[in-house]
């Protein structure tokens, strides 16, 4: 009964237009009032711990990065050097866009972000290119979700605080995936290029090449010394000089050094920032770290009430019950995070549900690596469909398009999302190769 109250409350709020965080809050304190699955007082001590961890701190330092590199010039200088080594292909500018997306991924964490700041630079630039304005941003949208499972990535630190599962693994295992997931985007790119039959734009001399290469250095240095300082360099024993290898520091130091390097390079370096603009832009970035914030604490809230009234034992001893192959429950995941998708974007996703079904993965000795990295791209789907995908909501601010024709405009490149999907799903070697090279 309690759980039944739980779930049409949140939903009930959802329908008549309360926010997403409030929504989960409300349904939470409310279920707790009524049946007392945890003693009122408690709740206020609840919502300060659920934000009060270390891990948690990664979160805005790393949409800081962000802003900070698309302030900076960064961006631009990654956007360019794309362009040097594949903007002569057909379809190069929409391949460059590709490309650029999985560079920013590399530092940003976040998918609207690197929509954004990509999009910003690429859009005008293809649609000038006699690129189709639907070609072009069914191209950003969609290679824009490469943010959060290229690491680093926001939603897998908040499934490893969740799970208490490695975060440092959770970044490596993406990085397979996300390659499979960006080099077929970028055949996505050319075969429709080519329906368009768009020109192909002359080849950069190797001059130029090298020169997009130097202007780019620093910006790639960037997600060099983010990987170098979570993972470190491999031990070595050469002329009686040894290191034991090992990483410098934490994901979430990483965050804060990646910030703060972002703005050492576009300050000292290229001179694209004052101290001022930087300020301006991490001031202007705090209203969406407090958002994220707020609906973890809702959510974390939430998923407390749902563990105390005990959903998570009751999934994972049904499915132990009904003898469920575990292909069989990666299908059912996958199906309800499709559903889940329509309603909710991946910060309450993962806070809600993970705490029930990760269980239930354990209990069927499901990789928690491996299905952390199917949840990721359940989410990269859900941010490319209607009605509360944000991709395609920044793609329509960038493009002047509504969203429903972003969406239209999404559709073929969402093909390769769905493939990408059903590989990282029964392919585990996809997500478990790399971190078991590295870490065992």
């Amino acid at each position: 009964m309690s759980a039944a109250v739980l779930v049409i409350s949140f939903f009930g709020f959802l329908i008549i237009g309360v926010p997403v965080a409030v929504s989960l809050g409300a349904a939470a304190v409310g279920t707790a009032l009524i049946f007392n699955p945890i003693p009122p007082e408690i709740i206020g001590q609840k919502v300060l711990d659920n934000v009060d961890h270390f891990t948690l701190m990664a979160v805005p330092f790393f949409f800081f990065a962000a802003s900070l590199m698309e302030t900076g010039g960064l961006v631009r200088r990654l956007v360019n050097l794309a362009n040097a080594f594949v903007g002569h292909w057909t379809g190069g500018l929409g391949m460059t866009a590709v490309l650029s997306c999985m560079l920013f991924a590399a530092i940003s964490g976040s998918s609207p972000a690197t929509v954004a700041a990509v999009g910003k630079v690429m859009y005008p630039s293809l649609v000038k290119e006699g690129y189709s304005p639907r070609y072009a941003i069914g191209a950003l949208a969609t290679s824009g979700s490469l943010g959060i499972l290229i690491p680093p990535s926001i939603p897998m630190i908040l499934y490893g605080f969740v799970t208490e599962t490695s975060i440092s693994r959770l970044f490596i295992a993406g990085v397979v995936p996300g390659l499979v997931y960006g080099f077929g985007l970028m055949a996505m790119a050319r075969f429709l290029a080519g329906r368009q039959k768009i020109a192909p734009r002359p080849r950069s001399t190797w001059a130029e090449k090298s020169q997009a290469l130097a202007s780019a250095g620093p910006a790639l240095l960037l997600p060099l010394f983010i990987f170098v300082g979570i993972y470190g360099f491999p031990g070595f024993d050469l002329f009686g000089v040894s290191y034991e290898g090992g990483g410098i520091f934490t994901p979430t130091e990483a965050a804060v050094m990646g910030a703060a390097l972002a703005m050492v390079i576009g300050i000292l370096i290229y001179r694209e920032m004052t101290p001022v603009s930087a300020i301006k832009t991490i001031l202007a970035t705090a209203p969406t770290v407090g958002m994220v914030f707020f609906i973890t604490t809702c959510a974390l809230l939430f998923a407390f009430v749902v563990t105390q009234i005990g959903i998570p034992q009751l999934v994972a001893r049904t499915l132990v019950e009904w003898n469920m192959q575990p292909w069989m429950f990666l299908l059912l995941v996958n199906i309800l995070l499709i559903i889940v998708g329509f309603f909710l974007e991946g910060t309450p996703t993962i806070l809600m549900l993970i705490p029930i079904l990760f269980p239930a993965a354990k209990q069927l000795g499901i990789d928690p690596v491996h299905f952390c990295i199917v949840v990721v791209v359940n989410i990269e789907l859900g941010l490319i469909h209607p009605p509360v995908g944000f991709n395609l909501f920044v793609g329509s601010s960038i493009s002047g398009l509504p969203v429903w024709e972003v969406f239209k405009a999404v559709l073929p490149w969402m093909c390769v999302t769905i493939a990408t999907l059903l590989l990282v799903t029964y392919v585990p070697a996809l997500s478990l190769w790399l971190p078991n090279l590295l870490f065992n």
